[in-house]
């Protein structure tokens, strides 16, 4: 099995648990418009759909990765996982500035163009999710700033 149709079969298995997670999800009462169990039911079915594209595409096996795409991919995995921790605490701003800015410098930005997408990244999608969407966001350090 080449190693794209190993990931499709990953992906699949991914997808299928993230449904099976996301389907018990069930607001005692109504706070968002869509409610909890939306954003992982669709994650499964993209999951899902690109599974079964690498399932039936195949494709070539790929070559090795270099040292520095796998140094960039791990870098990427602890900044998520860092994000994943320090969400709650910090609130949705400043740890997405954060992960953002680290991300844009992953991939080669410089300090003052990760910083400047960082905020724009961070703000603009905090006020779409809480004055667009109507989609409640940890507040954090930050408070009743926005």
């Amino acid at each position: 099995m080449s190693s794209n149709r190993s990931l499709g079969a990953m992906a699949l298995l991914m997808a299928g648990i993230l449904a099976v997670f996301g389907w018990g999800l069930v607001a005692p009462f109504a706070y968002e418009p869509v409610g909890p169990r939306a954003f992982p039911m669709l994650t499964a079915v993209l999951i899902a759909f690109c599974g079964i594209v690498l399932l039936i595409g195949g494709g070539n096996d790929t070559e090795a990765v270099s040292r520095r795409t796998m140094t960039g991919i791990v870098m990427l995995t602890v900044t998520l996982l860092i994000y994943a921790v320090i969400f709650e605490r910090l609130g949705y701003v400043p740890s997405t500035f954060l992960m953002s800015g680290i991300v844009a410098r992953i991939f080669g930005a410089s300090w003052i163009q990760a910083t400047l997408s960082g905020a724009v990244l961070s703000v603009g999608s905090y006020l779409l999710f809480d004055r667009g969407l109507d989609v409640v966001l940890p507040a954090g350090i930050l408070g009743g700033l926005f």
